[in-house]
């Protein structure tokens, strides 16, 4: 499609209304395993559940016929896939596991996002309490205290200089990313910590302005000292998520990550779901340090100017997928042993595209090429005419954008193509 096409109409009012009615019903549940009470057999002595037994089972309920669910799924070893289903109107139920992990978008006709589903954690922008942000709460960490598993968090338009500790569970959201923005104004601090918060979710804010504390040797190398040294925007770590079923990854949807010495640090089996974000002019836009067997998704995003690394990966399960890496030190920076998918992403006028040849810049869907932003240095990455990232990325024929089309690379790519309100 014409890249040209990408200005789309949030209709944010609409969208909340119709949430309101349709997604009212929702089913979760854990599957018991064999040795559970109601697993139905297994050792007769009893034992320890086999968490691998385990499973997860989610009915949406109440949508309306034209909306579009797009499942990324992350399974075994296997590459990870996706697809779009147009709703019907009727109900659609999804289920996971320990070693299938799905991860759906909802989105309403003109492409506006309806909610979440992340295993059997879901954020939705409607249904549930809404805590509101200064209206309610006078600051964005009392509005986390009070909300409860489920509950969204809505932050009006403006600046705040708060460090946020999330909650499992919690939705925080604000009011579009160019108009919503936590600043950390130069300090050594993590602007939102989402360790400890399974199943949360963080859409629509800029996130700017932190820098790391003093203390390990080498500050500017994300890979020099232990993980708990360094503070980003977006730190996530310090536990062991090996259960999906049991702790869903956290989303991180639709922001933007500039001027930041580390924009997102995940550490130590922080898995999370990265999808359709900016980072711009970070020293290190994303980094997965000591990150062991855990799986994390980074897609459909634009990593633009990060001066020494836009993804570093020292030993991560990282799957990246349908990103635009430009203008970057090194594109991607390895160390030691990674695992995880390399594919369908754009690079061009880097330093370095990778600092080892660990897969193919020109396979498995990766191109060099100028991705022809519209304005960069103003802040626009949509792709403009001609753009060789246009309908590039992967999933042809399986998953679609909300026009219909096949996926773009990039932060306006995907299914959540209309996500961000400059």
């Amino acid at each position: 499609m014409n890249g040209m096409k990408r200005v789309r109409s949030r209709r944010r009012g609409v969208a909340v209304a119709a949430v309101a009615v349709a997604v009212g019903g929702i089913a979760g549940c854990l599957d018991p395993g064999p040795d559970e009470p109601g697993g139905g057999g297994g050792d007769p002595g009893g034992g320890t559940p086999d968490p691998s037994t385990r499973t997860v089972e989610v009915t949406l309920d109440g949508l309306e016929a034209g909306w579009r669910i797009t499942t990324s799924r992350m399974t075994g070893l296997l590459a990870p896939t996706e697809s779009t289903t147009l709703v019907t109107g009727e109900p659609v139920t999804l289920r996971g596991g320990p070693t299938d992990v799905f991860v759906a978008t909802v989105t309403d006709a003109d492409g506006a996002l309806v909610r979440t589903q992340v295993m059997a954690a879901h954020c939705t922008l409607a249904e549930g309490r809404q805590l509101a942000v200064p209206a309610d709460y006078p600051t964005i960490q009392g509005a986390i205290d009070a909300a409860l598993p489920g509950d969204t968090v809505r932050v009006a338009p403006g600046a705040y200089r708060e460090s946020l500790t999330m909650k499992a569970g919690i939705c925080l959201h604000g009011a579009g990313a160019r108009r919503t923005v936590l600043d950390a104004d130069g300090e050594g601090r993590t602007l939102i910590d989402l360790t400890g918060a399974p199943g949360s979710a963080v859409t629509g804010f800029t996130l700017r302005g932190t820098t790391v504390p003093p203390g390990c040797s080498a500050p500017s190398d994300p890979f020099a000292c232990s993980g708990d040294w360094y503070r980003a925007a977006i730190f996530l770590g310090g536990e062991s998520w090996d259960d999906p079923t049991q702790d869903a990854p956290p989303a991180i949807f639709n922001n933007v990550f500039e001027d930041n010495e580390l924009g997102v640090f995940l550490n130590w089996h922080g898995m999370a779901v990265v999808r359709n974000n900016l980072f711009v002019r970070n020293r290190s836009a994303l980094v997965a340090n000591h990150y062991a067997s855990t799986r994390a998704l980074v897609a459909s995003n634009v990593f633009y100017a990060n001066h020494a690394l836009a993804i570093g990966n020292q030993a991560a399960y990282l799957d990246i997928v349908g990103n635009a890496i430009v203008g970057s030190g090194v594109g991607i920076r390895f160390q030691y042993i990674q695992t995880g998918f390399i594919r369908c992403n754009l690079f061009f006028d880097n330093a370095a595209h990778a600092s080892a040849a660990r897969f193919p810049l020109d396979g498995d869907g990766n191109l060099v090429a100028d991705p022809r932003f519209i304005d960069p240095e103003g802040g626009d990455f949509r792709l403009g005419p001609g753009s060789p990232g246009i309908d590039a990325g992967c999933f042809a024929g399986q998953a679609v954008e909300p026009d219909g089309t096949p996926h773009d690379i990039g932060a306006f790519g995907g299914p959540l193509a209309a996500w961000i309100d400059l």
